[in-house]
């Protein structure tokens, strides 16, 4: 099972969303109360890009993936709503899952020629805010994967997973560490026998010079077949801000593990409403 990079994907995305600069306010004094601070307006995003993976997976012939994922987002308070779905192309003879925390393993596809259609359907939603002090961010996430994706051409399993998963981040100074804990419950049938497990995400995304963030981060998926390699990968990433609505984001990532590809690339472009 290929472990894909897809726009869902880790926790930086997210962390690389949020505003570059923060409003000075005046201290507040004795005499002069502090003004409520009035909640950020709701907005939409919406998300477009390109995906590249290529690796072996422990076959004897590579495979190449290339996906177009589109994602809506909407946010108000401290949710964040999501649904993504991506058109995909595979080539080569080892299966592959679209995922928000990607799948690993090394299980074959039907069919070893290319084929192209539409991914998985994805739905997803995220409380910020969790109580656990001024300094720690902690945020929960649930997510569905609805099997749409077709399963005879090797583009998904035909079934349902669910995920969910606790994000950690702390700001010191211009760096940003995060802690990702997760636990994903896959759909399994004949021809896609899947186990269940954890997986986790950590790095560090930082702030360069004006509006451009930078970072790197390692995510570990448990194995999802038995006999396979748990999946590991390497990414470096970026964004860059054009302005108050428009944004770039890249990455770039090595595999550690017959589960994981070679490597990957994508970039997207964001837009907020």
């Amino acid at each position: 099972m290929i472990s894909l990079p897809s726009i869902l994907r880790t926790t930086w995305r997210g962390l690389l969303m949020l505003p570059t600069a923060v409003i000075a306010q005046e201290p507040a004094t004795a005499s002069t109360p502090p003004a409520p601070v009035a909640p950020p307006p709701a907005e939409v995003t919406l998300s477009t890009g390109l995906d590249y993976s290529c690796g072996d997976y422990g076959f004897a012939a590579d495979t190449e993936v290339f996906a177009v994922p589109l994602t809506v987002a909407y946010a108000t308070g401290p949710w964040r709503f999501q649904v993504s779905q991506a058109w995909l192309s595979v080539d080569g003879p080892a299966s592959v899952v679209l995922t928000g925390a990607q799948a690993g393993g090394a299980a074959g596809r039907p069919v070893s020629s290319r084929e192209s259609g539409i991914g998985d359907l994805w739905l997803g939603a995220t409380y910020r805010s969790l109580p656990f002090g001024p300094d720690l961010e902690v945020a929960f996430t649930g997510r569905l994967k609805v099997g749409t994706a077709n399963e005879d051409k090797g583009l998904g399993t035909g079934e349902n997973d669910y995920y969910a998963q606790f994000d950690f981040s702390r700001a010191f100074g211009v760096t940003t560490p995060y802690l990702t804990v997760g636990y994903r419950w896959l759909g399994a049938n004949a021809v896609y026998p899947l186990r269940d497990g954890a997986y986790f995400s950590a790095g560090f995304v930082r702030q360069l010079s004006g509006p451009t963030q930078a970072g790197l981060a390692v995510d570990w998926r448990a194995r999802v077949v038995s006999g396979g390699d748990p999946a590991c990968e390497l990414t470096a990433f970026a964004t860059h801000h054009l302005d108050e609505r428009w944004s770039l984001q890249g990455y770039a990532l090595t595999g550690l593990t017959d589960a994981s590809p070679d490597f990957g690339l994508g970039a997207s472009v964001n837009y907020r409403f």
